[in-house]
């Protein structure tokens, strides 16, 4: 029995690992270049302030007053008035789209009734769905009523609250904050699975050299690449029912709109993020390459997809990398569907750029993995 501190070859040992691992260069750089690249992400995408909130308004009175109010809002900084409304139900509508967070109604009569001394209320509707960007805003809102309450309040022996702005919180009104995080919760976890899944297994069965033996078969090239996908797909499906069977009866979070709707959308993300996973496939050569290849698709997703922090809140070219990620769209559906009630006629941008991303992924993938078998 050899002693447990035999030191003898320890020099052999290392220096046949420096040789696998020089030669493995695909490897070693993600190893080396992974954290660079995740420590840039994460400084320049964590940004808890929020500011610059997408915001609409509907001016009813179109008077004096109403345009200084407005002018007021905008001077502000905490909101960007990015779209005129042209109706209460289009102000709705903006927030069931994600179009904006906030949206302001100014009502027939404000500059009348404000020069007047009798007062006037500005409505406010704030979409909770994300409970910090709710709060913020909801503050903002307040903070500006009380702001013009001042100003137009000046010179005479009026009450401060001349103007009272009203926020409305919609689709979240207890600002919960796992109403925000648990739908996007299930959409990392079907990506992670799925890609892990389809990248691992084909990988494997290369490493194993199962997968040269089913290329010598009969079997056509996308009859075998259909045949490893569809299985996947169903263990996919199945997971992703149990996890919003977990949102629904463990976290207290309901769906707000049609299931079938998110069923439907869910496998066309499978689908997607299937191709992803056979995309990496292609590339890895090993197990080890295919693990850190997702882990390094995975993270940038997490935090550019909107996850956990606001897109809007970004930098313009972290929002730009955020457009060539599938999982932006899936969150952007999965959160509309679930806490907003949103239907086609409200994802439909989301919807056609997911099935667009999809497309894309699944037609290289599989080129490269025909090449790869001819």
């Amino acid at each position: 029995m050899r002693p447990a501190l035999d030191f003898s070859g320890f020099a052999a040992i290392l220096y046949k690992e420096v040789i696998h691992v020089t030669r493995d260069r695909l490897t070693l750089i993600l190893a080396v270049a992974l954290p660079v690249v995740q420590m840039t992400i994460f400084g320049y995408a964590v940004n808890m302030r929020v500011e610059h909130i997408g915001a609409a308004y509907l001016d009813e009175d179109r008077g004096p007053l109403a345009v200084r109010a407005l002018d007021a809002m905008r001077a502000s900084q905490q909101f960007d008035f990015a779209i005129v409304a042209r109706s209460r139900e289009d102000l709705r509508r903006l927030i069931v789209r994600d179009k904006v967070k906030a949206a302001f109604d100014i009502p027939p009569n404000f500059s009348a009734d404000v020069g007047s001394g009798r007062g006037a209320q500005i409505q406010v509707l704030i979409d909770g769905s994300d409970s910090n960007v709710a709060q913020q805003a909801y503050a903002a809102a307040t903070t500006i009523g009380s702001a013009l309450s001042t100003e137009f309040g000046q010179g005479t022996t009026l009450e401060p609250q001349l103007v009272d702005v009203r926020p409305r919180m919609l689709f979240n009104p207890s600002l919960r904050s796992a109403n925000f995080f648990v739908p996007g919760l299930v959409g990392v976890i079907m990506q992670l699975i799925t890609v892990f899944l389809m990248s691992l297994s084909i990988v494997g069965e290369r490493e194993r050299g199962t997968l040269d033996q089913l290329l010598v078969t009969p079997i056509g090239v996308m009859g075998l690449m259909l045949g490893k996908i569809m299985p996947y797909a169903a263990i996919s499906m199945l997971d992703f029912f149990a996890v919003l069977a977990a949102m629904v009866f463990i976290f207290g979070v309901p769906i707000a709109g049609s299931f079938t709707l998110l069923v439907v959308l869910a496998f066309a993300f499978l689908l997607v993020a299937l191709g992803l996973g056979l995309m990496i496939s292609s590339i890895a050569r090993t197990q080890a390459q295919a693990v850190l290849m997702t882990f390094a698709i995975t993270l940038p997703s997490i935090l550019l997809s909107g996850f956990v922090f606001e897109r809007d809140l970004m930098p313009v070219v972290l929002q730009w990398l955020g457009y060539a990620i599938p999982l932006t769209y899936f969150l952007e559906i999965l959160r509309g569907i679930v806490l907003r009630g949103a239907g086609v006629a409200d994802l439909w941008p989301s919807i056609v750029a997911m099935l667009a991303l999809g497309v894309f992924l699944l037609t290289v993938s599989s080129v490269r993995f025909a090449r790869r078998a001819a």
